[in-house]
């Protein structure tokens, strides 16, 4: 049985259209994907992705212990630092890409794929060294994504800090209503914007407050998908997965073989390095259509590669996608099968779309 959000009756008043993803019963869309996602990348929207899992890694081992099972170096966090990375396999493929969170040197939090937590939870406890404490919190808390150009200047006047000096991959705990949050400057849209972790008793004041009061319109997953494509940003499931190397995925750049500590999956990706069998590409169509997830790439009428995602792109008005590619055929002469029709696709540079308004910084 699909599992329920906090927030669930909240978004049934706003007539959203629901769907079950990654075991979870979740909002597609409230007035529908288009026009949520230009809201976003214009305006301002706010979506409920309380079906993400927050794990609290706790103790005087919380530091051995990520270096151990991620392969991002957390030696580059600091109180108030994120870090984007992955958590391997000893075959050196991706169980799951998550953002850690250094609150302080014995306390962490971790964010993590909704469909993929009890399957993390189970491999840190397998893993796990004496001193430290793996908390489970996903169900005390809410999170919520404010996101678009608009988000620093609508939250500003709720806050005492000045939001202009929250750089990106960034966050502090605050106050907001009389009540203890962490704000986090981080999305997954592109856009400016912020992640906001409320404990659940206060999680429908903060909604009712951001849509009645400030009028922000909610997005649902159908608008978190475009815009995360758009981007070329990785699904799990979709771009990466278990059977899929960093290499392979493009994410080498949190990969971090010098760092002094054997990370799970560390000699396996060594040995991986130059074996890559696949190669995830950016594509656009060059006539119309819209591509899909299973969709097969041809070059000469050979099959060479897959879809991993794909839709119509609002921003750019075509069909954007992300596939694998067996390494020969890295060339343009490809062609994507729709139905029973062949439609010429071109290799692009992701972002899709360029000059965001998101905060630049190193992650």
């Amino acid at each position: 049985m699909a599992k329920r959000l906090f927030l669930e009756e909240e978004h049934k008043k706003l007539n959203s259209k629901f769907i079950e993803f990654a075991g979870w019963y979740m909002p597609l869309e409230y007035e529908g994907v288009i026009k949520e996602h230009i809201q976003v990348r214009t305006n301002v929207g706010i979506f409920d992705i309380s079906h993400m899992g927050r794990i609290r890694i706790k103790g005087k081992k919380s530091y051995e212990f990520l270096q151990k099972i991620t392969s991002n170096d957390i030696s580059r966090l600091y109180p108030g630092k994120a870090q984007y990375s992955l958590i391997l396999s000893p075959k050196g493929t991706i169980l799951d890409d998550i953002i850690v969170y250094m609150l302080n040197e014995q306390d962490y939090l971790l964010v993590v794929n909704a469909g993929n937590k009890d399957k993390i939870l189970s491999w840190m406890n397998e893993n796990k060294l004496n001193n430290l404490e793996i908390e489970d919190q996903s169900e005390f808390l809410t999170l919520l994504a404010l996101q678009g150009p608009s988000s620093e200047s609508i939250l500003q006047p709720l806050l005492k800090e000045d939001l202009s000096n929250l750089k990106y991959y960034h966050f502090y705990t605050t106050k907001i209503f009389e009540t203890e949050i962490i704000l986090s400057r981080t999305g997954y849209t592109g856009e400016d914007g912020f992640e906001i972790f409320i404990p659940n008793y206060k999680a429908k004041e903060f909604w009712r407050y951001f849509i009645e009061n400030l009028k922000i319109p909610p997005c649902g997953l159908g608008a978190r998908n475009t815009l995360r494509l758009e981007m070329g940003y990785p699904l799990y499931g979709h771009e990466i997965d278990e059977n899929t190397t960093p290499w392979e995925a493009n994410l080498s750049f949190v990969v971090r073989l010098e760092k002094p500590f054997d990370f799970i999956g560390k000699k396996a990706l060594i040995e991986l390095k130059d074996k890559r069998e696949k190669f995830l590409i950016a594509f656009e169509l060059l006539e119309k259509g819209i591509p899909r997830e299973g969709y097969e790439l041809f070059c000469n009428n050979e099959k060479v590669g897959w879809v991993t995602s794909g839709t119509f792109s609002p921003s750019l008005n075509k069909g954007i996608g992300m596939g694998y590619l067996k390494k020969e055929f890295l060339d343009n002469n490809l062609e994507i099968a729709i139905r029973d029709k062949r439609i010429k696709i071109k290799i692009v540079k992701v972002p899709f779309v360029k000059n965001t308004s998101i905060k630049k910084g190193v992650k």
